[in-house]
């Protein structure tokens, strides 16, 4: 279900400040509300199981040990409020769907806004590119489709996977131990670290002529996953946040927030920018590929991005190709 405001202020208010008990009265009148509706709905968010604690004569403090839920209202609590030319980020979370993309893609097609975000804790048909099965079981990972509107001309369409990438990359950096190293990108949509893969995304747009009319960014990054979870097929060439980082992986929720906000940034930055962050991450640049492409394999040396962001390859003889659609082999 949509977030709920008072559930949402609630938590923003517990999450601001977790040292400084909040008194019933004082998140009453913050939320214009009263005491009574703040304390159904402080049990409401306890029974979720957020350690919310009573404290007599004191009032609410949010304690340590926040659970790893994929919960709308708190995605929105820890999202500062859409201002002008800012994305307004609305979650929708279910516990199982087929394909969160599928979902996303129908609301789109009905003129739902950008900033639709559609999560789940499990998907029974979730998908990666050319049609690829994605295993997403329920809690194990971060599995969720958001929608964009960005307008940009239709050879700028390979821009959006790089840019979700680099984002997704920068997000997860950012709360990993330092020492559990850098996360890597393989072109053009996969996440890797120390060699194995960690995540994917799916980039599914509707256009005309000249423009993207909207496009749907699938994103699926393995969290809670030990070795015995993955299927035989991949178990040793898959990876997961709890495998890098164990008790310092981090809550889901807390990883989608600064995905988002990440996103929204690099959004924005001139693309030359993020082509060169992204370069800096791409372990397929600087050397000899082979990429699987609709018409073929093709070889040749990985030398950088254009500016639609395809990738360029210099084959035998010392031809530039640009390659916007394929695998690079690995």
């Amino acid at each position: 279900m949509p977030a709920s405001n008072l559930d949402v202020e609630i938590l923003r208010a517990l999450l601001a400040d977790r040292a400084t008990p909040l008194s019933g009265e004082v998140l009453a009148e913050r939320c214009g509300v009263s005491r009574t509706a703040i304390w159904k709905h402080i049990a409401s968010l306890q029974e979720l199981g957020y350690p919310i604690a009573s404290l007599p004569h004191q009032g609410y403090r949010m304690e340590e040990g926040l659970p790893d839920l994929l919960v709308a209202d708190e995605l929105a609590a820890r999202l500062p409020v859409a201002a002008k030319g800012r994305i307004d980020w609305r979650a929708v979370v279910f516990r199982e769907t087929q394909s969160t993309n599928d979902l996303a893609l129908r609301e789109a097609q009905g003129g739902a806004a950008a900033g639709l975000v559609i999560a789940a804790e499990r998907q029974t048909k979730g998908r990666g590119r050319q049609g690829r099965k994605w295993h997403s079981k329920s809690g194990e990972g971060l599995w969720f489709s958001l929608l964009l509107r960005p307008g940009w001309p239709l050879g700028h369409v390979a821009r959006l996977t790089i840019v979700a990438a680099l984002a997704a990359a920068e997000a997860i950096d950012s709360l990993l131990p330092a020492e559990a190293g850098k996360i890597e990108i393989k072109w053009p949509n996969d996440l890797f670290h120390e060699g194995k893969k960690l995540g994917g995304i799916l980039t599914e747009i509707q256009a005309d002529a000249e423009a993207i009319v909207f496009a749907v960014v699938g994103i699926g990054i393995n969290c809670r996953q030990t070795r015995s979870d993955f299927p035989d097929d991949i178990a040793e060439i898959a990876t997961s946040l709890k495998l890098i980082a164990g008790e310092g992986a981090p809550r889901r929720i807390d990883l989608l927030a600064a995905l988002l906000l990440q996103l929204e940034k690099r959004l924005a930055d001139p693309f030359e920018e993020v082509r060169e962050a992204w370069a800096s991450r791409c372990f397929s640049l600087g050397r000899m590929v082979s990429v699987r492409t609709p018409g073929g394999t093709i070889q040749g040396h990985a030398v950088g991005l254009d500016a639609g962001g395809a990738l360029l390859l210099r084959r035998e003889g010392g031809r530039v190709e640009a390659v916007t659609a394929g695998d690079v082999l690995v």
